[in-house]
């Protein structure tokens, strides 16, 4: 807590939290990953549990599915379209459907200017035919849900400005728009369970601490 003149103002900073459904206790306890504060719980599962964005754009309409036989407008002839094409005005910011790690951020003759994320061990998504690559984006670089990766142009094999995306689940391409939308956070690093298991007992011993006196006090009143 921070406290001026002895009032609690604020909670700077949550370590360890506990709550109690019915006869069941849940625990979250906050350990340091990818460079950021998360919580897990007392088995090192992530508690984070975040939705993917509908869609990499805020205003659209979906111009062309997912597809295992599409005529090809440019190529003209029937293959496989394995992404969703999402047109909008040329500039249109492109947004990363979920938190993730860039993988790639460049151009190639077909894609055009294009970004790919790395969400998890499960999901991976990618984002074709842009105007322009976002300053900052590139290979390496960690993202958030909701961030602006680019904006849409026709670069690459497209006939108007559009977004192509791209999802994949497990290694390989699916409908992006069928995909159950959950995003489940990694566990704790198994090179990290020593230093989490460590900091876990000595913050269970906190929370016992805790109950123990708001019992006493109950017990009083």
């Amino acid at each position: 807590e921070l406290v001026l003149d002895g009032q609690a103002i604020a909670i700077h900073k949550i370590h360890t939290a506990s709550f109690q459904s019915g006869n069941e206790t849940f625990y979250a306890f906050n350990f340091p990953q990818n460079g950021k504060d998360e919580f897990f719980d007392e088995k090192g599962l992530s508690m984070q549990r975040g939705g993917f964005l509908k869609a990499p754009l805020k205003y659209f309409r979906i111009s062309s599915r997912y597809s295992k036989k599409r005529f090809h407008p440019v190529q003209k002839v029937f293959k496989a379209h394995l992404g969703t094409d999402y047109a909008a005005p040329a500039g249109t910011p492109i947004l990363a459907v979920g938190d993730g790690k860039v993988t790639e951020a460049k151009f190639s003759k077909f894609n055009g200017n294009y970004v790919k994320i790395k969400h998890n061990s499960i999901y991976t998504t990618q984002y074709l035919h842009m105007s322009k690559i976002a300053k900052g984006i590139k290979p390496g670089k960690t993202v958030k849900k909701g961030q602006v990766i680019g904006y849409v142009g026709s670069t690459g094999l497209a006939t108007g400005p559009h977004v192509c995306f791209r999802f994949w689940k497990n290694g390989k391409q699916v409908d992006g728009t069928k995909v159950k939308v959950t995003q489940e956070a990694e566990p704790i690093a198994k090179k990290d369970l020593p230093d989490f298991n460590a900091l876990k007992d000595e913050l269970m011993k906190e929370l016992e601490k805790i109950n123990i006196e708001q019992q006493k006090e109950l017990a009083y009143n």
